[in-house]
């Protein structure tokens, strides 16, 4: 016969207890926060979009040009009812103007107010950890050393690394621009 071992046995004992309760508990379920984008191409570059940031993209949307000072502004399209001005999302972001622009993403800044920004490009819907985010200012550039403006982070998606679009930032822009017009015109005689 063996002789046991008291500390063996406590040992043998805890781990027996400790494995019959991880039946009785709850799995564990890491909680990982994900980020859900669309990946777009602006001039050839690769860029993303947060789908939290809008409110729906829309493929061959009619576009009614329109005379404007804002040359960023390519006119407006109908949505939900709706008479929405469309921006050229290249030009806002210091590209050429986009040649025919076939894809809008719709976004409603307040209860009665929308904005569509058009571009030619897009690739994909993905899915990311918030973890493969970055906070990167002035690292993005285009020409090199020249920063680009709306782009604060970057993602990578597979293998691909993408600024992200700051939407906030580039609505703001627009209002500062429209306000500017409007008040140049209220001042001309």
């Amino acid at each position: 016969m063996t002789q046991s071992n008291p500390s063996m046995v406590e040992s043998v004992l805890a781990l027996r207890r400790e494995f019959d309760l991880s039946f009785a508990q709850a799995p564990r379920m890491e909680t990982e926060q994900r980020a859900s984008l669309l990946a777009i191409r602006i001039g050839g570059d690769p860029y993303a979009i947060r789908v939290s940031d809008i409110d729906g993209i829309h493929a061959g949307c009619h576009i009614m040009p329109l005379p404007t000072p804002i040359p960023e502004l390519l006119g407006v399209a109908g949505f939900r009812g709706q008479i929405v001005p469309v921006y050229d999302l290249a030009a806002l972001l210091g590209y050429a103007r986009a040649v025919s622009p076939r894809w809008l993403v719709l976004l409603w800044q307040r209860e009665h107010e929308a904005v569509a920004l058009a571009f030619e490009t897009f690739e994909m819907h993905f899915s990311v950890s918030q973890a493969h985010i970055v906070q990167a200012p002035n690292a993005i550039s285009s020409p090199p050393g020249q920063p680009r403006p709306h782009v604060f982070d970057v993602v990578s998606d597979t293998d691909t690394v993408r600024p992200v679009i700051q939407l906030q930032s580039l609505l703001s822009g627009i209002q500062k621009q429209v306000d500017s017009t409007v008040q140049h015109r209220s001042v001309l005689p």
